[in-house]
């Protein structure tokens, strides 16, 4: 029979877990280049909307 392994192995996984999830790239957009890019997106869309009706 399989030794379960001590705690010791799933506390090392979940901060490796951790750090990934840290690292992903989920946070908002944080330049404002691309955030301005966006916002003058967002307008230009709004503007053709009210154009075509």
């Amino acid at each position: 029979m399989a030794r379960k392994p001590d705690k010791r192995v799933y506390v090392r996984r979940n901060r490796v877990r951790r750090k990934l999830q840290k690292r992903r790239a989920w946070a908002p957009i944080t330049k404002h280049k691309a955030n301005a890019l966006q916002k003058s997106n967002l307008s230009l869309l709004r503007e053709l909307e009210r154009l075509l009706g």
